[in-house]
């Protein structure tokens, strides 16, 4: 692209985002202003749910005029995560739940939502905006090696799971039809040992849905063989996540998949992305609602009339950040630095370090007094924890940043393992909006990726380029 050109597309570009984080903002400002001041904790919730639904509608809207692939973007992909945690499901009717909140708790919690999405849409114009990424600046990369890639990954990422089982995928199977938690291959909150340390690298798992979807982009650089394996791996990897029972598991390697696939197709039509979208929304909502009972009960008590819900449920995260506005700081001081510290560690096997803090000094089970292994809150909930409402703003503001770098690595790529690379950072993307302590662990397989190309890939590269006899090391 030539350089004049590229600087006239980039401040059209840039444009079209200020003109959208304005539309956004001041949908967020009115509805965190007209919140009713009355009547049941749900209604707050659901004019909330329509007010910033409308508001992120009409923001994509505008930068959707800038073509389909000015959509596949992270920091937009974190505004719609955000909205589906949070809002999403009180769009719905929610007559019989029972919250607990005053009404003064439901509007704290709602106005320190809108203010992670005023700061993750403020964030991204701090980082100046630029069409191109050394980071990611690599060549182009043979078919063989991205299905190699894809065989090592499926290896690697499900060695934990058949060294459980002594590798018979049959027992693998059975198992992954068992209630949760029940599996061989299951971790320890708290586990040290090899086994856990081998479910670490098991990460890998999620390199397989990007790969996979690169390889269904150019499915005429593959043999029918290796797309028919790649299509038995997926199939796999999407079951395990099924029967998994995590649901942003599930969503995000349909995200990630889908991600890599658009990336690499050449034309993209909007009405065939509309449609696939929502089939793929529309999915995802009738697997979370199935997942909840097949999770308990796994396949031999699983029954499709107790799978069927009265409403929409999510995770109800709207609810405990509510809760949290409550106890922070009245009961419980704020966390500060200690949720940062625990970002940073978190990727540490314990096995390397016997004594790793093993948790929060205050969690959001203990506030919310339940005895379930992990409750979510959001980055939202965890922020808040830290620093309140002006916490919530900052850490926003540096997910939003965060995501505008690393929209720079996927931005006029050209060779299809940079838009890899840059699809497979939809799983930190996407996780770290459920969870930011997860972050420095979900972006560990992008790592990963990252330094395959880096140190094998352009290495074999260069060796195409000047190929040097065995001997004497002189160019042939």
């Amino acid at each position: 692209m030539p350089i004049g050109l590229s600087r006239e597309v980039n401040k059209t570009a840039g444009r079209a985002r200020l003109e959208a984080t304005a539309v956004l903002l001041i949908g967020l400002a009115a509805t965190s202003i007209f919140l009713p001041s009355e009547g049941d904790v749900i209604s707050i919730f659901a004019f909330a749910a329509i007010g910033v639904g409308v508001s992120l509608t009409v923001a994509t809207v505008v930068e959707g005029l800038q073509g389909v692939r000015s959509l596949i973007r992270v920091d937009l992909l974190m505004l719609w995560v955000l909205y589906g945690l949070t809002f999403f499901e009180f769009l719905f009717p929610q007559d019989a739940l029972d919250t607990g909140l005053t009404v003064a708790a439901a509007k704290n919690g709602t106005i320190a939502t809108c203010l992670g999405f005023a700061g993750l849409s403020i964030g991204r114009h701090l980082v100046p905006f630029r069409s191109k990424s050394k980071f990611a600046a690599f060549t182009d990369v043979q078919p063989r090696s991205i299905f190699a890639l894809f065989v090592f990954a499926t290896l690697v990422g499900y060695f934990h799971i058949l060294w459980a089982v002594n590798f018979d995928p049959i027992e693998m199977i059975r198992q992954m039809l068992l209630p949760r938690f029940q599996q061989s291959w299951g971790r320890e909150r708290y586990g040290g040992d090899i086994s856990a340390l081998l479910f670490e690298v098991g990460a890998l798992i999620y390199l397989i849905p990007p790969l996979a979807g690169l390889m269904y982009a150019r499915s005429n650089d593959f043999s029918t063989l290796q797309r028919a394996i790649v299509t038995l791996v997926l199939l796999l990897t999407i079951f395990y996540g099924f029967t998994g029972g995590t649901r942003n598991v599930l969503a995000t390697y349909l995200i990630t998949f889908f991600g890599a696939y658009y990336l690499n197709k050449q034309k993209i039509k909007f009405w065939k992305l509309a449609l696939q979208g929502g089939g793929v929304v529309a999915l995802l909502l009738v697997a979370s609602q199935l997942m909840l009972e097949f999770r308990s009960a796994g396949a031999t008590n699983f029954s499709y009339s107790n799978a069927q819900r009265a409403s929409v449920y999510i995770d109800r995260n709207l609810i405990v950040i509510s809760r949290l506005t409550e106890v922070f700081p009245d009961t419980y001081d704020f966390l500060g630095w200690d949720i940062p510290y625990h970002i940073l560690i978190h990727p540490i096997p314990r096995m390397l370090w016997a004594g790793k803090p093993e948790g929060l000094s205050v969690t959001v089970e203990s506030v919310v007094g339940t005895d379930q292994a992990t409750i979510a809150s959001t980055f939202v909930g965890e922020s808040y924890m830290a620093g309140g409402m002006l916490g919530v703003l900052l850490a926003g503001i540096l997910f939003g940043a965060g995501g505008e770098m690393w929209n720079r690595v996927g931005r006029d790529a050209r060779m299809p393992f940079s838009q890899l690379l840059y699809a497979s950072g939809f799983f930190c993307a996407a996780i770290s909006m459920r969870s930011a302590l997860w972050m420095s662990v979900t972006m560990l397989p992008t790592l990963a990726l990252w330094l395959y190309g880096k140190l094998w890939l352009s290495r074999a590269s260069r060796r195409r380029t000047h190929p040097l006899t065995s001997s004497g090391g002189k160019e042939v």
